[in-house]
């Protein structure tokens, strides 16, 4: 795996001043970000090169921009994913243990498994 550190402006990745270097082996590593109230740097794994690192980076980003958007609203301007992350996670808080079971099920386990 090769640790990738890109910039950040205004949750968009900067693909001009991407570095990389050796990462750690073993286990996978998470996307991180520098401040997840107003990031300034992702840094993330991958084997695959610097187009994944970027694809990869900007899905975090857009996470931790969701999850802003979720927790402080107001603190951030709302985009089509937070609208999306808010209604999944209002969704998910309101299942029974049981529900979650049976979800988290057929999300592993769907009939369409033998299309894929």
């Amino acid at each position: 795996m090769i640790k990738y550190t890109l910039r950040v402006r205004d949750f968009a990745v900067q693909a001009a001043n991407l570095t990389s270097e050796p990462g750690l082996t073993g286990s996978a590593q998470t996307p991180t970000v520098d401040d997840p109230l107003n990031p300034t740097c992702v840094t993330v794994y991958t084997a695959t090169g610097a187009a994944a690192a970027l694809r990869i980076a900007q899905r975090h980003l857009n996470l931790v921009h969701a999850r802003l958007a979720y927790n402080n609203p107001g603190s951030v301007h709302r985009t089509a994913t937070d609208t999306v992350y808010a209604e999944a996670r209002s969704c998910a808080e309101t299942l029974t243990p049981e529900q979650r079971r049976e979800e988290s099920f057929h999300a592993l386990h769907s009939d369409d498994d033998a299309l894929r």
